[in-house]
């Protein structure tokens, strides 16, 4: 069994990202999974990514390696802003950046990691288990996908969340509901009926909520108006986009900003593809729903309708983040890392209260701010947690109780609870 200083789980935007500074600093480190599999599997063929094309790529040691260094590279037209950014070109974009500055992924699935003297023993499906003194958990958001207790009695052949599908065309001629008023629900449906599916889109506000597109061009003065951030646009986005700053509100606020801040909401490009085309089914809230024959009767509150028949009901209700769901961590680990409202409890460098796990991601949104759930995050916490890395870890047991850390130690304010 062989033993590694630093483990990395998961080798999307974050894994990659973090990788690729510790290779910037010499740190030797393995990386496991399969590289952008989420955005590869788990995101709808056609899509478009919801950020600017500049708050569209990953944090990287070195400059260049942006998705306007990807299309200078190869002669390709680059939109700096009001893109969107295509999926496919994403993607490519993405293996371009591993090529270079992640080039030893290894395509392996952890299934197990469990407590071993002073760190842990990790298993794999198809390799031998070794063990490693720190780990980085950057698995995404798919083991969070949310589907509400209304629909999660169905089969899963009648229900299933957006990021179960890569290939809508499976649905042409079908009559398919979208529950949801966020980004995916409202792609998803507008996909779907491209692809030729009979879609009802039901949202339970009276109405969908779009963001206006930013300004073409912003000049110098613009700038200080409109701050640019790689999370939005606004003074308000400098804050949400600070992770020193958001960690400083009241547990409270935290929680509720993680969740709402740029959403649920649709971007400014999808609006002539959904309104007047989908058949939207505003200010219904789904009560429930049954199996009726071959298809699904959704039961429904509103002004409209009572009932919807479909075959078959998509889920675009996003993501809860919740360490218990992360099955691989062995439960004497989960029982010892603090949460607040299922979000592991991090510092600045994404270290959780268990010395040497750490997290990085959509987990770190309650202590770190909303940017956590979006690529641009990376440019806030990859070089952090790769600093953090490259100290020896008896070093950095030394340097647990420093001042980052005391700072986001969680509190009995509002809903969110301490566990460990």
């Amino acid at each position: 069994m062989s033993v590694n200083d630093v483990l990395i789980i998961g080798a999307g935007p974050y894994g990659l990202s973090i990788s690729a500074h510790l290779r910037g600093l010499g740190v030797e480190h393995r990386i496991v999974g399969r590289p952008m599999d989420t955005w590869r599997a788990h995101m709808p063929a056609g899509m478009n990514l919801k950020s600017e094309p500049y708050a569209s790529d990953m944090s990287s040691p070195r400059a260049g390696y942006d998705v306007a260094g990807y299309c200078r590279a190869h002669d390709l037209k680059y939109v700096h802003r009001l893109g969107p950014l295509p999926l496919d070109q994403f993607l490519q974009y993405a293996d371009w950046y591993t090529g270079h500055l992640v080039p030893d992924v290894n395509d392996v699935t952890v299934t197990a990691v469990t407590p071993a003297g002073d760190g842990f023993r990790v298993e794999f499906a198809d390799a031998d288990p070794l063990t490693a003194s720190r780990i980085v958990v950057a698995t995404g958001v798919l083991p969070h996908a949310n589907i509400p207790a209304e629909l999660s009695g169905l089969p899963s052949d009648l229900v299933s969340h957006t990021s179960d599908h890569h290939d809508l065309g499976r649905f042409r001629g079908r009559r398919v509901a979208v529950v949801g008023a966020g980004q995916s629900a409202l792609e998803t449906a507008a996909l779907l009926h491209e692809a030729g599916a009979d879609t009802q889109l039901v949202v339970r506000r009276p109405e969908i909520s779009w963001i206006e597109p930013n300004p073409e061009k912003l000049g110098l003065l613009g700038h200080v108006r409109r701050p640019t951030t790689k999370l939005c646009e606004g003074w308000h986005c400098l804050f949400w986009a600070t992770p020193p700053a958001f960690q400083r509100l009241p547990e409270s606020v935290r929680i509720t900003k993680a969740r709402t801040v740029l959403g649920p909401n649709g971007s400014w490009w999808l609006k002539d593809r959904v309104e007047g085309v989908v058949d939207v089914l505003a200010g219904h809230r789904v009560k429930g729903a049954v199996a009726a024959g071959s298809g699904v009767q959704l039961l429904v509150e509103g002004p409209k309708r009572s009932t919807a028949d479909v075959d078959h009901v998509i889920a675009g209700t996003g993501f809860r983040v919740d360490v218990n769901r992360l099955l691989f961590l062995d439960e004497a680990i989960r029982t010892r890392v603090a949460t607040i409202n299922g979000f592991p409890v991090v510092n600045r460098s994404c270290e959780s209260s268990v010395p040497g796990l750490y997290f990085a991601g959509a987990p770190a949104t309650v202590s770190l701010g909303p940017s956590m759930r979006f690529i641009g995050g990376t440019h806030k916490v990859a070089r952090q947690i790769a600093r953090s890395l490259a100290r020896p870890a008896t070093r950095q047991a030394q340097d647990a109780g420093d001042a980052d850390d005391q700072a986001l130690e969680p509190s009995t304010e509002g809903s969110g609870t301490a566990a460990g």
